[in-house]
């Protein structure tokens, strides 16, 4: 296995994978290892191979994986039996099923990948800056909560930290107006926001259990993709599946 990919899991049969980059190491500036998003500079067939490494690895098929355009909105689908192999929800930035073996897809390289699983539904969540202000982890939950009582809990996927996410002033207040939590100060001493706080905080008020949380940052741990590090070099995935026999 060349691409890190790292499993935690939520439940009975519940699994969360998360890749990573494979190191800092020099590379042209397109075709990037371990970059799974053709949504960054990428070459198809590098593409190609690296995704089949890893649904290899998780043991699922292409078709079985469902996408979303995210679009940092509060949209949510929920993806039952009759979803088309490999389909990508249009302007959704959360996903929610109880259908086993569907593996729900986030890709990030800064955003907050979230991965929910309560009784035999799942759910993956999409959250930047926009998305958390406009409300994607109360819509999520509630789309969760609309399949099953059971209590969920949550993995939160790597993201960029408050050390690193610099905005401006104007902007940290405006998103500290409506989640004090993600108030943050750059390891530099600037404004910032703490994405990740934030999202801990909605999923405590919603009675979401966090129960692991993969990374402390992107942008300054060479082991993830990073938009503020390097733009251009991909993403990572963040992927959640309940298996068949679960």
């Amino acid at each position: 296995m060349t691409i890190p990919l790292r499993r935690v899991g939520l439940a009975p049969g519940v699994n969360a994978w998360f890749t990573g980059r494979p190191g800092l190491v020099p590379e042209p500036p397109v075709g990037r290892a371990g970059n799974l998003s053709h949504r960054r500079p990428h070459l198809p067939a590098r593409l190609a191979a690296d995704r089949r490494e890893v649904l290899e690895e998780i043991g699922l098929d292409a078709g079985a994986l469902v996408w979303m355009d995210q679009v940092h909105g509060a949209a949510v689908a929920v993806v039952g039996s009759d979803a088309p192999p490999g389909w990508q929800v249009p302007a959704v930035d959360g996903l929610v099923t109880r259908v086993a073996g569907r593996g729900l897809v986030v890709q990030t390289a800064d955003c907050v990948p979230i991965t929910l699983a309560a009784g035999d539904v799942v759910a993956a969540v999409h959250v930047g800056r926009m998305g958390l202000v406009a409300g994607i982890v109360a819509a999520t939950i509630e789309a969760l909560r609309g399949l099953t009582n059971v209590r969920p809990v949550a993995v939160l996927g790597p993201s960029i930290g408050g050390c690193c996410y610099e905005v401006p002033a104007a902007m940290q207040s405006e998103v500290v107006a409506a989640i004090p939590e993600t108030r943050a100060t750059t390891s530099w001493g600037t404004p910032s926001l703490d994405l990740r706080a934030g999202v801990r905080a909605l999923l405590e008020r919603a009675d979401v259990a966090v129960i692991d949380e993969v990374a402390s940052c992107t942008r300054h741990e060479d082991d993830w993709f990073s938009h503020r590090r390097d733009p251009d070099a991909g993403r990572q995935l963040s992927i959640i599946v309940r298996d068949a026999s679960a």
